[in-house]
């Protein structure tokens, strides 16, 4: 994510998460701090899809946010942003990875099991509707087992300091597929 961005992912922010979208200024605050933050956006011809943020103070990384619109779910973008945060938290040197679900989303909830992720607590009334947030971690000392199956659908390039994310064809689920760069560590 660049300064640019910005605007478009708050707008996104904004329409992804009424009740609870993050200031304008919050996203300039996280940018600003690259010692301990990383911020990504999943591009696609018609612009910003998606958008995912870790923040890191060993020995604990906490996933900030991950989000992908409507229009794109299921098309391995969330996959390629949490591959890409997961990553990211071990070359910091993270033994944990935390992050907070809505207890009301259980897509995002599968989304993490597949990667290793146990719910750990339960934050009542968390969000300001009501809801309860599940509070998940990941261990990173096996995350390598746990991630090598999965299949990924989706390579991630590098495109002038964007994550551009394309969609590959893959015969079921037990085709082969491109290496992550997380695959690689």
């Amino acid at each position: 994510m660049l300064p640019d961005d910005i605007p478009a992912v708050h707008e996104l922010e904004v329409r992804l998460f009424p009740v609870d979208a993050w200031p304008l200024q919050m996203f300039w605050d996280e940018l600003v701090q690259p010692e301990t933050r990383r911020y990504l956006v999943a591009e696609a011809p018609d612009g910003i899809v998606g958008y995912a943020g870790l923040m890191c103070v060993e020995p604990i990384a906490d996933i900030q946010t991950i989000a992908v619109v409507p229009e794109y779910e299921g098309r391995g973008i969330g996959t390629a942003l949490l591959t890409d945060l997961i990553a990211e938290g071990r070359r910091r040197g993270a033994a944990d990875i935390l992050l907070e679900v809505r207890a009301d989303n259980p897509r995002a909830q599968q989304l993490y099991v597949r990667f290793g992720f146990e719910q750990i607590h339960v934050r009542k009334r968390y969000y300001r509707d009501g809801v309860d947030a599940l509070i998940m971690r990941l261990q990173l000392e096996d995350v390598l087992t746990v991630h090598q199956d999965i299949v990924h659908e989706e390579t991630v390039h590098q495109n002038s300091g964007h994550q551009e994310i394309t969609h590959e064809e893959t015969a079921g689920r037990t085709g082969a597929t491109a290496p992550t760069e997380a695959d690689q560590t």
